[in-house]
């Protein structure tokens, strides 16, 4: 590392002679002392700051003193409530009303108060990237750079005015939005007089009073204030934890985090207001983290998004787990019992594929075509999921959040090493429903067409549209490959359709609603309504991801043709049983080499289907629970491992199986 990357004693010494400069501000000083700390590198940043400290010790004591009087300065002669209260907090704004507003900020920039924090924060951390670097610094080198201006416990006296008003406005917004009904229909208990919320106020309010009488018992109303809030905390994560319960709302959701938010920032006020018993300098810094990541970051759009989309990930994907469980073989009983279902579910591809095949032979408009197409599609996926059949590629979508939800330990971290048992099992899984969808589709698309032949006397395919056909799953010869993947975008989408509807049918209590229907208990009888109650709870979910996942697929060929573009989808299922129709309608047997390489085309769409689906929704599945980027390259560690190790693992179960 060159020395010149971490000291340049002749800029410092420029830049700590501003101290003793009477005509430069105190904004302005530390704007100078930022610009020179600021690295070219985050990770250059804990050396830059450790630089300053030893020039600080070996320099004048004037100079430590007097960055000490401007960092006090900086923020005695501005208004800090609001930046103290609401910045970095949620907005209560909608997603899209924060995406105008963060637009119309980058387009016009709002003129700023000069005497609020926020301001000062934004002109001294001017560069939307500072607070990477400042987190980058190693928290023990940030108590050094304090003990040595002098921002210690020891040197606080009293309680500003501003952090006053914070703790209590804080503790009004948090009772307040606490008790929305929201809330309180879910967690009717919060409403009695000994809710925390309700007493929050109260503690806060009797220990605030403390700051003007000292014949008050500080540290007693301090504590109890403390303890008001952990119990608020428990009461909204408890909340959270039971959305498989009750259900959510992304309304419900974004409330509760920024519950969650005003919670741990009041936590963080009420240390800073007790320096000598709490850890005053912890909190100041990480106080200063979350002031100037939330102005950096304040009219980016990618932060919004990500937050806004973990959130409606949380909200989603823990009801697609429950879903998923059944689909991740472990023994080999399981094992070969999924394989007879996924027989089933090829045999009933078959049908539905010459269905499909035979539609291509009325003269629909393009918007009937799809309709019909999408009726289809949706009928099949119905009946083989009521059947109990098994559709290769279906169930990535709902089994990744199960791997995800592998991760999670009591203490919030992630068990790292699990995750490569569940995705071989996921795996695993779908390699035998590739080979029982392919061993019985293609086979009985087959016994169909010559069914259709004795029927008819025709094959169900021309030999043009036979060879059509084949040309259709070839990998190189047509879009097939991009085809399947944009049938893996849809596959995923529809899991979590089924997720969201399983979500609104706790939240609205839709299956109690359906059993309690005045006009079906008149029509059918309250049993029978009840049993429609029940199965809406059980099975709705899927046969909604199911009906949208037909209409997605039905549709895609028909809007490609509409807006004249390569717009298509491929399914291993439905492209296996296609081969087969094809085999029958050419007339003669195709070329060896051609035929091979339609196989190896119809084996990646399976593969590219999987891929896609699976990882989209275990990338979603994670996002819910901010897991890493190191965390994802340990999971890829461990799954390489596995597969250099005990690669058969992949395909078969072993005899003793977890």
């Amino acid at each position: 590392m060159p020395a010149s990357d971490l000291d340049s004693p002749k800029d410092l010494r420029d830049v700590l002679a501003c101290l003793v400069d009477a005509e430069v501000q105190s904004v302005a000083v530390l704007g100078i002392l930022v610009d020179w700390l600021r690295p070219n590198k985050p990770e250059l940043a804990d050396a830059r700051v450790v630089a300053l400290c030893d020039r600080l010790e070996c320099g004048p004591l004037a100079e430590r003193r007097q960055l000490g009087v401007h960092l006090r300065q900086a923020i005695e002669q501005t208004e800090c409530l609001h930046a103290l209260t609401e910045s970095g907090m949620p907005s209560d704004d909608g997603f899209f009303a924060q995406i105008k507003r963060r637009i119309g900020r980058r387009l016009l920039p709002e003129v700023d108060p000069p005497d609020e924090l926020e301001t000062v924060i934004r002109r001294v951390f001017w560069h939307k990237r500072d607070y990477l670097w400042l987190r980058a610094v190693d928290g023990a080198t940030w108590r050094r750079l304090m003990d040595l201006v002098g921002l210690t416990a020891d040197s606080v006296v009293g309680v500003p005015a501003s952090l006053a008003s914070a703790v209590r406005v804080l503790a009004h917004h948090t009772s307040s939005l606490g008790l929305s009904p929201l809330i309180t229909h879910q967690l009717p208990q919060l409403d009695d007089l000994d809710s925390p919320l309700l007493t929050l106020v109260d503690h806060v309010r009797e220990y605030t009073e403390c700051f003007d009488d000292t014949q008050k018992d500080h540290e007693s109303h301090l504590n109890r204030a403390l303890e008001t809030l952990a119990q608020c905390r428990s009461a909204v994560e408890q909340l959270r934890a039971d959305k498989h319960i009750h259900g959510t709302s992304l309304r419900l959701t974004l409330l509760s985090y920024r519950l969650l938010k005003q919670i741990d920032r009041l936590d963080l006020l009420l240390h800073l207001t007790d320096p000598q018993t709490r850890d005053f300098q912890a909190a100041a810094i990480d106080l200063m983290h979350q002031l100037v990541e939330a102005e950096n970051t304040r009219n980016q759009l990618r932060p919004h998004i990500r937050e806004s989309v973990d959130l409606l990930a949380y909200q989603v994907v823990e009801h697609v787990a429950k879903k998923g469980s059944k689909y991740i073989t472990r023994t080999r009983q399981e094992y070969w019992r999924f394989f007879v279902a996924s027989c089933i579910g090829g045999l009933i591809v078959a049908v539905f594929a010459l269905v499909k095949l035979l539609s291509t032979k009325l003269d629909l408009s393009l918007a009937g075509e799809a309709i019909v197409y999408s009726l289809n599609y949706a009928a099949c996926f119905i009946a083989i999921y009521l059947a109990g059949g098994a559709l290769a590629t279906k169930q990535p979508a709902v089994t990744a959040n199960s791997i995800a939800k592998a991760m999670d330990q009591p203490d919030g971290s992630h068990a790292l090493d699990q995750i490569a048992e569940m995705v071989v099992r996921v795996w695993r899984s779908q390699f035998i429903s590739f080979v029982g969808n392919l061993v019985c589709a293609f086979p009985a698309a087959i016994l169909l067409a010559e069914l259709y032949i004795a029927l008819t006397g025709g094959p169900p395919a021309s030999p043009v549209k036979a060879q059509q056909l084949l040309v259709d799953s070839h990998p190189w010869l047509s879009g097939a490959l991009f085809f399947a993947a944009v049938a893996g975008f849809f596959l995923f989408v529809s899991g979590l359709v089924s997720g969201a509807f399983d979500n609104r049918n706790l939240y609205r209590k839709l299956s109690s609603r359906v059993a309690h229907h005045p006009l079906l208990r008149k029509w059918f009888g309250s049993r029978r309504a009840e049993r429609a109650g029940a199965f809406v709870d059980k099975h709705g979910g899927v046969i909604a991801g199911n009906i949208f996942l037909g209409f997605c697929l039905g549709t895609a060929g028909t809007l490609g043709v509409v807006f004249g573009l390569p717009f298509d989808i491929r399914h291993i299922a439905f492209s296996s049983a296609n081969v087969g129709f094809a085999l029958e309608g050419l007339g003669a047997a195709p070329a060896t080499s051609f035929f091979v390489e339609v196989v190896f085309g119809v084996l990646l769409i399976g593969f590219i289907n999987f891929v896609v689906s699976f990882g989209l929704m275990l990338q979603t599945a994670m996002a819910s629970r901010h897991i890493t980027f190191g965390e994802k390259r340990t999971v890829l560690k461990l799954l390489l491992k596995r597969l250099l190790q005990r690669p058969w693992d992949y395909f078969y179960p072993p005899k003793q199986s977890t």
